[in-house]
């Protein structure tokens, strides 16, 4: 299997060895997870997309607070 170096930030590399050692797995293992993770979501974030429509509508931002809702 091929390899290769990735340099972290100290903080990133204590997440990253405190989530292996609660998980019972590999550095190598997590890494490659995300690593997959991340190349396979790398379409276009919904939010960015969404972006230019914010402020469009009108109604509150959260239906729960209309009056009468659930009944």
């Amino acid at each position: 299997m091929p390899s290769f170096t990735v340099k972290l930030p100290t903080p990133l590399d204590k997440k990253l060895r405190a989530t292996a050692r609660r998980r019972g797995e590999s550095l190598s293992m997590i890494a490659r997870r995300a690593l997959e993770r991340e190349i396979v979501t790398d379409g276009p974030d919904f939010a960015v997309l969404a972006a230019k429509h914010r402020g469009m509508f009108r109604g509150p931002s959260d239906l729960s607070t209309r009056e009468g809702y659930g009944r």
